[in-house]
């Protein structure tokens, strides 16, 4: 079988380890602005009061790992649930903030009209720190809904980049608004935080220690085998179906390779399951 894409996968006893051996198993090389204004980093940061966020120590391994291409800046918008400057400071993201590393509030910053591809947004106001020449990195959870098998991880942490307060507006057609979001706005690597799963509700705080870190170029394979990982099949979740059907990226699991040993696979998949 012929592989279109790749992930990796880490699973260790701490981030920062995982996340330098599931780097260390990719065979593409990044691909890096040579003008690069900046690491922009967009974690998941939901409600700090409930869990499935992306962790700090998740984010702090990223800041490491790629300290030496210069000064970074970890965005994220507010929602109706909490400030993003609130978020950041019960996160306890406030600890990596440096002269090298910025905390951003996308819904404080000066924006400008983007041309999209129109499956919702033929134009919209975004920020517009998002259209420099940044090396985007995409730092999301895995939040899984059996009862409807739905997903959401990387593709979904997009929406975080719109600058309104209140998304849910847009929840009717969030398949379309996620697939203008990829268009424009494809993160240039995404790195999963699996180091513990919800189960169930948020609201019901059951998680599962797990200890990876998936890694990937392509935002679509990324979610395609995130979702493979539970039992779902990416080619029944919609907007990955139809971003596949557009060429942004692989959802058939067969063409994905997965980088690491067959020990680390076999237990992550172990562990997934619930």
């Amino acid at each position: 079988m012929k592989y279109t894409s790749e992930v990796s996968i880490g699973l260790r006893r701490n981030p920062m380890e995982a996340l330098e051996v599931a780097l260390s198993k990719l065979t593409s090389p990044l691909d890096i602005p040579k003008r690069l204004a900046r690491v922009l980093i967009k974690p998941s940061i939901y409600d700090p009061k409930l869990v499935g966020n992306t962790s700090v120590s998740v984010v702090r391994a990223v800041l490491g790992a790629f300290k030496n291409l210069g000064s970074a800046s970890i965005v994220e918008s507010d929602n109706p649930l909490r400030r993003t400057t609130d978020a950041f400071h019960h996160m306890g993201y406030t600890a990596l903030s440096n002269s090298d590393v910025t905390l951003v509030n996308l819904s404080e910053l000066p924006t400008s009209i983007v041309k999209m591809p129109g499956y919702f947004f033929q134009r919209h106001s975004m920020p517009s720190i998002l259209t420099e020449p940044n090396f985007f990195i995409n730092i999301p959870t895995v939040k899984i809904d059996p009862e409807i098998r739905a997903i959401g991880a990387g593709i979904k942490n997009l929406l975080g980049l719109i600058p309104e307060i209140d998304k849910s507006i847009y929840h009717e057609r969030m398949d379309d608004v996620l697939l203008d979001l990829l268009s424009v706005y494809p993160p240039q690597l995404t790195v999963v935080d699996l180091t513990s799963l919800v189960i169930g509700k948020r609201e019901d705080k059951i998680t599962k220690k797990i200890g990876a870190i998936i890694v990937g170029l392509n935002p679509v394979a990324v979610d395609s085998f995130c979702a493979g990982l539970f039992g779902i099949d990416p080619i029944q979740i919609g907007y990955l179906r139809r971003a596949y059907d557009l060429g942004l990226g692989e959802i058939l699991l067969d063409r994905i390779r997965v980088g690491g040993t067959n020990d680390q696979k076999q237990r992550l998949f172990e562990l997934c399951r619930f």
